[in-house]
């Protein structure tokens, strides 16, 4: 029996080497024939050099990658300094990529990582377009044009956003949704910026853990998740931690100063949402209008929420109506937090407000019904 052992222990040895997992890559890079090609593996949040790779005489090599678990791993081949492909790789992927001369890639082989080219893509896309637009400004550009290109930045990142949030909801259990919901145009322009937005971290984290539950990405995911439910608790906190029954709202104004809805505690509130595209609200703003001037000395406030994307065009209706009351916009249209909070599934929609915080009616936009039940609470 003892003659037995060192094969016993070879055919261990053997079964234990051939489930390491791997991922294969066969790539061609044209117009580079034998050169040195760097595979780099993204570590949490750092690159960490795999291994240095040389292209045959038509620019072709084959790697195996030796994977160290069963989750997704970003990596990235560099030519010199620069990234020219991207990848995301799981256990058992045969990666082919082509690179072009003028410096484009095609992946096949891994679902993750056509994701991955696309997200990179849409969002560089729509990058550039943003910061072409925004040096087209100058010193001498008139205000007009201000507003325009603003207007114009606006409507951007909104129809991008949307287009983000498509993929993340479309693609829950993806790595992909992760590397979205973290894009940044600026350092201070997050795409997913807004507390809010704390729901779409939480439903990728949820998706993620039950089918990747090792990934080091999560951790920054459940971070992530719980700062912004912390946030979004102490938001919806008054004053010195005395709680109000309806949520709060922090929005700015026409002069960009930060208007909380919690000011106008101890008053009856009328909080309406609305957008300057509608001539009939408009007309509704007159009507309400009078009320405030009736009834504000007795307790009468409103607070205005517009959900449009133009804020300029905004602002100006604002002023040219003389509208009295509390009116905010953060130009964030339908994605505005003001939206999930109230969930609003219809502009305009209205709530009235008690002076203990309960509201008490919704979408009462006739001006006798309404004048009669401000007089029944003031």
């Amino acid at each position: 029996m003892k003659r037995l052992i060192p094969w016993i222990m070879a055919a261990v040895v053997a079964v234990s080497c051939s489930t390491t997992p791997t991922a294969h890559i066969s790539a061609t890079l044209e117009s580079v024939p034998d050169s040195s090609v760097v595979l780099q593996k993204l570590n949490y949040n750092r690159l960490v050099p795999v291994d240095t790779i040389r292209t045959d005489k038509s620019g072709h090599f084959d790697y195996t990658v030796d994977l160290t678990g069963n989750e997704p791993y970003f990596y990235y081949l560099y030519l010199g300094d620069k990234p020219v492909a991207s990848m995301v790789l799981l256990p058992s992927d045969r990666v082919a990529i082509t690179v072009s001369a003028e410096g484009s890639f095609r992946i096949e082989g891994s679902e993750e990582s056509a994701l991955l080219k696309k997200v990179n893509e849409d969002f560089a896309e729509t990058t550039g377009r943003m910061n072409a637009l925004a040096a087209s400004l100058g010193e001498d550009s008139t205000d007009e044009e201000v507003k325009a290109v603003n207007s114009e930045l606006s409507r951007m990142y909104v129809e991008y956003k949307r287009q983000a949030i498509k993929h993340v909801i479309s693609h829950p259990r993806s790595i992909t949704s992760a590397v979205v919901l973290f894009q940044r145009f600026s350092d201070n322009l997050p795409v997913f910026g807004q507390e809010t937005d704390g729901l779409l971290f939480k439903t990728v984290r949820d998706s993620l853990e039950l089918v990747y539950p090792n990934s080091e990405f999560l951790t920054a995911l459940r971070d992530e998740v719980d700062m912004r439910a912390k946030n979004l608790e102490l938001s919806n906190r008054f004053g010195d931690a005395s709680v109000i029954s309806f949520p709060e709202l922090s929005l700015p104004d026409a002069d960009g100063n930060t208007r909380l809805l919690s000011e106008l505690e101890g008053k009856v509130i009328v909080l309406s949402f609305w957008s300057v595209s509608q001539d009939e609200h408009k007309m509704f703003n007159v009507e309400l209008a009078d009320l405030y001037r009736k009834y504000h000395d007795r307790g009468l406030e409103v607070y205005q929420v517009s959900l449009d994307i133009d804020k300029p065009s905004w602002a100006a209706t604002v002023r040219s109506q003389g509208l009295p009351w509390i009116s905010v916009n953060d130009g964030l249209g339908i994605d505005s937090p003001s939206v999930l909070a109230y969930n609003i599934s219809q502009i305009p929609s209205m709530f009235v407000i008690d002076r203990a915080g309960n509201p008490v009616a919704n979408d009462v936009f006739e001006k006798d019904a309404l004048e009669r039940l401000l007089q029944s609470l003031l």
